[in-house]
């Protein structure tokens, strides 16, 4: 066993004691000098490593003080999933040995010597428990890797295999798989993986992200124990629908910087596809709604879908609009059309029909009651108009 100094304190060359924030300083600059991937490491994930560097400091003086190979403080154990997602094995032992040498080169004096001699026990034991974790997180994940995750997303995205991917991603330790959420960012837009996954883990979900066409896809499910494979939700599920929806806000406002759109909730992993499709064609028309909404669902973006060859879209439309209003009264589909025809004018419909301007009124209310929404609205109006159009 290492003989411990008689005090613990670092001095440089100096003379002047070295403070944690100036160690830290020093361990960073030599990091970005001499380990390449560590100067372009996205700003939130240095954050994080900075973090547990700085632990590591902390424990490194610590145990300068007191030698005991048995009792080394356990750096990584605060922050284990956060490293191992976001470096390698290779990358951490990097790590480990720039810290303890950039410390030692600080160290002059009597006392050097005997800090450098307690550096070679405690450099090994914290390789030891760097291996030790990413032993455990490979065996708790099984082959959960990247390419997984890509792969997932993209039977998300087409839909085939999906109902064998979900189970896949099941077996190596993903915890989604219940109700599915798919939101989509504009494209150019960037996602702070790490922030993302503390989000969706603290309130009991899981997730999945990439990049497809330019654009941010993540894919956010609720734990899937117990769910039916019917397709239908659970009961209580409208409020668990609530739930993963506002969760999908909350991580939207703070892990993207521009509009994003939301697909519908669905009971599970494997009933996704659509949602996701709608999505990703809303993500690619989002930018001709001049007055979008930064969180903007896709049944939001219905006309401009249609407009762009969006054959669901289309067929949505019709089926929520002109359906109704053919069911309806026989003068309902032409007070409609006559009315958005002539600009939305009460006035210019009631001439054209030959009837009072209150019928006009009467007749739009009952419209609205019955589609849902006010058409007199501008843009609830575009998109009844979008709906006629498509089908005359």
């Amino acid at each position: 066993m290492s003989s411990a100094p008689s005090n613990s304190r670092l001095v440089a060359s100096s003379g002047t004691q070295l403070t944690g924030k100036e160690l830290l300083t020093r361990v960073l600059g030599r990091m970005d000098s001499e380990l390449p991937w560590f100067r372009v490491v996205p700003i939130a994930r240095r954050t994080a490593l900075e973090s547990i560097i700085s632990s590591l400091i902390d424990a490194f003086v610590s145990y300068c003080s007191h030698p005991d190979p048995s009792a080394v403080p356990r750096v990584f154990s605060e922050a284990p999933a956060e490293l191992v997602r976001s470096i390698s094995l290779e990358q951490t032992l990097q790590l480990i040995r720039s810290s303890v040498a950039a410390v030692e080169d600080s160290l002059v004096g009597p006392e050097a010597a005997a800090y450098r001699e307690a550096s070679l026990d405690f450099s090994r034991q914290l390789a030891f428990e760097a291996a030790e974790l990413y032993a455990m997180s490979r065996a708790s994940s099984g082959l959960w890797d990247s390419r997984l995750e890509q792969l997932a997303i993209d039977a998300v995205l087409s839909g085939r295999g999906l109902a064998e991917m979900a189970d896949r991603l099941r077996a190596v330790g993903w915890r989604g798989g219940g109700q599915t959420i798919v939101v989509v960012g504009a494209p150019g837009d960037e996602v702070d993986e790490d922030k993302l996954r503390r989000l969706v883990w603290n309130a009991g979900a899981d997730a999945l992200a990439g990049v497809r066409q330019g654009s941010v896809v993540l894919v956010l499910s609720m734990a899937g124990d117990a769910l039916p494979r019917n397709g239908d939700l659970p009961e209580g599920g409208t409020d668990a629908a609530d739930r993963l929806a506002s969760l999908a806000r909350d991580v939207v406002s703070e892990v993207l910087t521009r509009t994003a759109v939301f697909g519908d909730v669905v009971s599970e992993l494997g009933d996704a596809a659509a949602s996701a499709r709608a999505s990703m064609f809303g993500a690619r028309v989002v930018h001709t709604w001049l007055q979008a909404p930064t969180m903007v669902r896709a049944n939001e973006l219905l006309p401009e879908r249609a407009l762009n060859g969006d054959a669901d879209a289309r067929a949505t439309l019709v089926q929520r609009i002109v359906v109704p209003l053919e069911d309806g009264a026989s003068d309902w589909l032409e007070t409609v059309a006559i009315y958005l025809d002539n600009g939305r004018s009460i006035e210019g419909c009631a001439r054209a029909l030959d009837v009072h301007a209150n019928t006009i009124r009467y007749r739009l209310a009952r419209v609205s009651e019955t589609l849902g929404f006010d058409i007199t609205v501008p843009r609830n109006a575009f998109v009844v108009q979008c709906a006629l159009r498509l089908t005359s």
